[in-house]
């Protein structure tokens, strides 16, 4: 097997990845044997060859015993070291439970099935290949399911799938389950880019094989002993979420379950009377909703206190895994106008510029024609800063955006900061910070300056609901907000309140909001008085909406007087 070095920015990733599986399902057909009295024990010491006929044991062997029975006992001679006991244990060091499960013979794989609701709740599955002797068609039918059916009803949640078999040909084994996710017409299939490995969106499987006397060398680094399977199951899992802010948030999601006590303490069951005291003297309001921003505030200490203002550990290990991610990902944007100048090292003033900003570590002035220096202020005292010139600090975002492999990453960023994501199928209602486009001719961009207290219960008339006007922009030029549309195009726009930009429609809520109606198309579409109809785009958070309140009152408030035309030019 072929050793790779792991970097600081790998053992960041698999350490992220560690601390947040917590289960993992195994599903064998033989995991245990019968006993005395129909009782059943772990077949912990003699698994029976998968795909094979069992051997003849080492007594009954003979000289007449022929080239293919002595390769047979050979193998099995070999595996009978191999235990499912050992699988576990790799696992409880890594301080992760394992379950084994056993499917009765004649059992369903398919999404209504017992197996399918275990493996569904685990973080990763672990299927034998030949479940009942099948040829693969039950794990097939499992993978399936369990990738399907989880792509229409949670399709943003993790899935890693390992094959582990005893099988030969493990290649055979990927060109089938690849096949199967085509026909399947799964999204992102992807099976070019490594041997034994299949990618969906959200999902990993990868075909691993237990070790045999003579493997064949392209499947040489997918064969694990069972003693090193959870090392092997955390480093793929590692791939499945293998960037540097996916670690962050994957740790932080570690914590908050590893705080879950203490959230729970917050909210103790001596507080339910204060609560309903607290809700029969708003009613007819409703106060259900307002746990939402309790909860929210509860998990954001637990994440401020365990993860804090540094996630990838102290400065020194934060800049080595920084310095590691460059070396792997970062790739020079030719097209950007930054020169570091003739000769210089690309890489190397990228990650000095990501590891220390403006104090940087090299002088690039020697350089013919850097432009480095220009973008650096020096003070007289403290430590240097980048110059507060927008043109400078564009021309430096642009050249570290790198190559443009992924476009918009700039506009989707922005938009991540900006903008609350909905999650599923979750109601979308029309109140403040929600953007809207105009159907028809028009298309015009438009975002809700509704205060929330007057977007709910308008009761059976139709109330006023006042919107400011976007301009959509293009990318060369300038724009306040990126939004991403419901088919994932990124959209520039640019606020500038305006009186002159308002509009106003009527609009009547339901038994609470006004809540947009799914079309023909799957689009969100609220509809006013006139029958007019605004597809829901994007929201943005609270705290950025409230800013654009802000900026349209202020522009409400401008007080207009009669003054001396001197006196006013000469306050510029």
């Amino acid at each position: 097997m072929t050793e790779v070095k792991q970097t600081a920015y790998d053992r960041f990733s698999i350490e992220s990845a560690e601390q947040y599986i917590k289960t993992v399902v195994l599903v064998d057909d033989r995991i245990f044997v019968e006993g005395p009295r129909g009782t059943a024990t772990l077949n912990a010491r003699d698994p029976k060859p998968m795909g094979r006929k069992s051997a003849s044991s080492r007594t009954e062997s003979t000289r007449d015993t022929d080239a293919s029975d002595k390769k047979d006992k050979e193998e099995t001679d070999i595996l009978r070291d191999a235990s499912l006991r050992e699988v576990q244990d790799s696992f409880a060091k890594k301080h992760i439970i394992c379950s084994l499960y056993q499917p009765e013979n004649d059992a369903s794989f398919d999404d209504k099935s017992e197996v399918y609701g275990l493996c569904s709740s685990a973080d990763v599955t672990i299927v034998d290949w030949d479940l009942g002797d099948t040829s693969g068609e039950r794990a097939l039918q499992l993978i399936g399911s369990l990738l399907e059916h989880s792509q229409a009803t949670s399709p943003h949640q993790l899935r890693l799938l390992l094959i582990y078999t005893l099988e030969e040909n493990l290649g055979e084994i990927a060109t089938k389950i690849s096949n199967r996710l085509d026909g399947l017409q799964l999204l992102n299939v992807d099976s070019q880019s490594e041997q034994l490995v299949i990618k969906t969106e959200y999902a990993r499987v990868v075909v691993l094989g237990r070790p045999r006397r003579a493997p064949h060398p392209s499947t040489l680094n997918n064969r694990v002993p069972e003693s090193e399977l959870a090392e092997r199951t955390i480093g793929e899992f590692s791939r499945l979420a293998a960037g540097l802010m996916q670690g962050i948030v994957l740790r932080g999601i570690a914590k908050l379950r590893d705080n879950n006590g203490r959230i729970l303490s917050r909210f103790h069951k001596e507080l339910d009377v204060a609560f309903l005291a607290h809700r029969a003297l708003l009613l007819p309001e409703e106060t259900f909703g307002q746990i939402i921003p309790l909860l929210t505030d509860e998990l954001n200490s637990v994440l401020q206190d365990t993860l804090g203002d540094y996630p990838l550990g102290s400065v020194y290990r934060a800049k080595e895994i920084v310095d590691a991610w460059c070396e792997k990902n970062w790739q020079e944007n030719e097209a950007a106008k930054l020169q570091v100048g003739v000769g210089a090292d690309r890489l190397l003033f990228a990650r000095d510029v990501f590891c220390n900003g403006p104090d940087l570590r090299y002088d690039y002035s020697k350089f013919r024609k850097s432009k480095v220096k220009g973008l650096i202020q020096q003070e007289a005292q403290g430590a240097p800063r980048w110059k507060d010139g927008k043109k400078e600090r564009m021309m430096l975002a642009d050249y570290l955006s790198g190559s443009g492999q992924t476009r918009h990453h700039n506009e989707k960023f922005g938009s991540l900061m900006s903008q609350r994501v909905k999650y599923g199928g979750s109601a979308r209602t029309l109140h403040l910070g929600v953007i809207v486009r105009e159907s028809g001719s028009n298309r015009r961009y438009l975002l809700c300056l509704q205060p929330l207290c007057d977007s709910v219960r308008t009761g059976d008339v139709y109330k006023p609901f006042v919107f400011s006007v976007l301009n959509e922009c293009e990318s060369t030029g300038e724009f306040t907000h990126c939004a991403i549309d419901p088919n994932g195009d990124v959209i520039r726009l640019e606020y500038n309140p305006k009186i002159s930009s308002v509009l106003v429609s009527n609009f009547k809520s339901g038994e609470i909001s006004v809540c947009a109606e799914k079309d023909e198309t799957d689009r969100y579409i609220f509809k006013d008085e006139r029958e007019n109809r605004f597809e829901w785009i994007a929201e943005l958070k609270a705290e950025h909406a409230q800013r654009a309140a802000e900026q349209f009152a202020r522009e409400l408030s401008r007080v207009g007087l009669t003054e001396s035309e001197w006196l006013r030019l000469k306050a510029k």
